[in-house]
């Protein structure tokens, strides 16, 4: 098209130039008959022929330059489409392909960002206030019924904010408690789980290292390996409630990472003394790019609390390298996922109300697929991924950060497989804390997933975030405060990031300036959230546009 327009734009010129020169030999022919009227006595008679042809060549000029004319008048208009010159359309070629030309509509979403909006029987009369514009900015939301929303949001594949809708969750207070959230007075030590085998590993076993049980991600593993059975042990016998807790040394599960770390493999070697060969163990340093899950554990509530305290105030600044041969900090993470809110979390059932649930079965037609529980600190970060499901997040405490990238966009990012592996850990020797093994635990398979990285030191490094990749993504940034829903679409990609909200922070300024009158720990700066998962509905208009062209990845 680019070329097209070119090669159209030089004609248009020439084709002036061309009848220029022929207006120019127009008038010259006009004046030789005119001299020829006038002077028909040095005009021999027998060269009227001559006349005749001078004037058909006077008339074919004139009609070849109405011709041009007209021609230069359709190139200077054809030249500004839609108010731009020839020059712009050749620096702005359209996009040969259908996810070139979704990919020119997300520029106009980034400008246009992440709605926020109330819907009708979900969102309260009054909203959670975050800062003192947040009056005027009220103004500026609007309501919709649920119809409008599955018209405007849910068909569309647009993701969306919904604001008031957790004002009435007990949650919202009791969970600003980290003496009530983490049973640190032990009110619940004496209360078995109710699903205590739906919580514990079945065809998902634990592979133990030391005393620690670490949880791998596949079902390779033999199930009855008796070392899975201390820590089960444990549980039957003091009774108390424990979670599923993820470590990791850079705050990232599930996620391409460079891995650095001292090998060890055996070599026979010839004894010089009775000519045998002996196995002696060779060491080498080896840095692998991995697909890295975290080590999980099992621990009560208070221990995830003193877990979570011991945290980094941050994550690391280039998370996507471990180097396993040096001391690393412990992240940890509760993020089990996979209905842990029904499996793991069941006392906090009550501080929960049920009407964020039923708009979500709903607007998308059956019970949710699972109800997750998320318990972390700003150190922790999901990496880049996308799932198949419709996602309702409802953040009770602290903000969440999420980057989306929508899913037209998403044959833009490389997803190499990789080989699979997962940190492991110990626990180190009369201390309630956790130290990394020196290897990755391989499972001899390999995953796809997502080898790109949103942080100032990925942008300016080429290796992790290419020129190209960052010309053809386009990425929303939005901010889920406290009481806000985030309603993010099935296979929209996304990253989440985690900060301290302001209540937290403020908290944590307060109990510090004033820790020798307080005997009290400041409170976590923790980020506390429920979302629910529903299965996409494959008759979903949107869903439907992104298998036609291809972009169900």
């Amino acid at each position: 098209m680019t070329d097209l327009c070119g090669v159209r734009y030089l004609c248009f010129c020439s084709f002036s130039l061309f009848s220029f020169f022929f207006f120019f030999c127009v008038c010259v022919c006009v004046c030789v008959c005119i001299i020829s009227t006038r002077c028909s006595h040095t005009w021999p008679r027998h060269d009227f022929p001559l006349r005749i042809v001078c004037l058909f060549v006077v008339c074919c000029c004139w009609f070849l330059f109405f011709i041009s004319v007209c021609m230069q008048g359709a190139g200077r208009e054809e030249g500004r489409v839609g108010g731009r010159t020839m020059t712009d359309v050749v620096e702005a070629p359209r996009p040969a392909t259908v996810a070139e030309a979704f990919a020119n509509t997300a520029k106009a979403l980034e400008q246009f960002n992440i709605e926020r909006i109330r819907v009708e029987g979900l969102s309260s009369t009054h909203c959670w206030k975050h800062d003192k514009n947040d009056m005027e900015k009220e103004e500026d939301v609007r309501t919709l019924t649920e119809q409008a929303f599955m018209r405007e949001f849910v068909f569309q594949s647009r993701p969306c904010v919904i604001v008031g809708a957790l004002e009435d969750w007990p949650a919202m207070q009791r969970w600003r408690d980290d003496r009530y959230l983490f049973d640190l007075d032990g009110h619940l030590s004496g209360v078995r789980r109710e699903t205590d085998d739906a919580a514990a590993p079945s065809s998902e076993e634990t592979a133990a290292t030391g005393d620690v049980a670490v949880v791998p991600k596949n079902n390779d593993h033999d199930s009855s390996d008796d070392s899975t059975h201390p820590r089960e042990r444990e549980e039957e016998k003091d009774g108390l409630k424990r979670v599923t807790v993820a470590l990791t040394p850079n705050g990232r599960a599930d996620a391409v990472t460079y891995v650095t770390y001292q090998g060890a493999r055996e070599e026979g070697r010839e004894n010089d003394a009775d000519g045998e060969k002996d196995n002696v163990e060779e060491h080498f340093i080896k840095t692998e790019k991995l697909f890295m899950a975290a080590a999980e554990i099992r621990a009560t509530l208070p221990e995830l609390y003193h877990l979570l305290r011991e945290n980094p105030l941050y994550p690391p600044v280039r998370p996507v390298f471990v180097d396993l041969r040096r001391p690393a900090p412990v992240v940890a993470y509760a993020q089990m996922q996979n209905n842990c809110l029904e499996v793991e979390y069941q006392h906090l059932h009550g501080d929960i109300r049920p009407e964020l649930d039923r708009f979500g079965e709903r607007v998308f037609g059956e019970p949710h697929e699972a109800a997750n529980v998320w318990f972390g600190t700003p150190a922790s970060v999901s990496s880049m991924h996308q799932d198949w499901v419709e996602n309702l997040y409802a953040v009770v405490r602290g903000v969440k950060e999420f980057i989306l990238i929508p899913p037209w966009e998403g044959v833009f990012v490389p997803k190499p497989e990789l080989p699979s592996a997962a940190f492991s850990v110990q626990r180190q020797d009369g201390v309630n804390g956790y130290v990394f093994s020196g290897t990755p635990v391989h499972d001899g398979l390999t995953i796809p997933w997502m080898d790109v990285e949103f942080t100032p030191a990925a942008l300016e490094d080429v290796s992790l975030m290419p020129t190209n990749m960052q010309e053809r993504l386009h990425p929303l940034v939005v901010y889920v405060q406290p009481g806000e829903v985030l309603y993010l679409p099935a296979m929209w990609l996304h990253r989440v990031a985690q900060h301290a909200d302001d209540t937290d922070r403020l908290a944590r300024e307060t109990q510090l300036t004033s820790s020798l009158q307080s005997t009290q720990d400041p409170p976590l700066p923790l980020i506390a959230a429920v979302n629910y998962w529903y299965d996409m509905s494959f008759t979903n208009p949107a869903v439907v546009m992104l298998r036609e062209f291809g972009l169900l990845l």
